[in-house]
């Protein structure tokens, strides 16, 4: 695999663990505890990513709620 190819997949794995950490903290309240980073810079850019998991998990949400292969289902 090429380097471009590892590059991509790594993105989309970051992605996907980004939205991951957004689903179980929407569902549970449950979240990283990111103030334990001692490092400013670092802090930051989790805050960024998980934010973007954020962005990822509700743009995935609103694209399968027009979608007409899925029904949203009150129990």
């Amino acid at each position: 695999m090429s380097i471009l190819g590892k590059s991509f997949h790594l993105a989309i794995d970051a992605t996907l663990f980004a939205a991951l950490l957004s689903g179980i903290k929407r569902q549970t309240g449950l979240a990283p505890n990111v103030s334990l980073i001692n490092q400013p810079e670092i802090e930051n850019y989790t805050i960024k990513y998980l934010n973007y998991g954020d962005w990822v998990y509700d743009q995935t949400i609103s694209r399968m709620d027009s979608s007409p292969f899925f029904v949203r289902k009150i129990w």
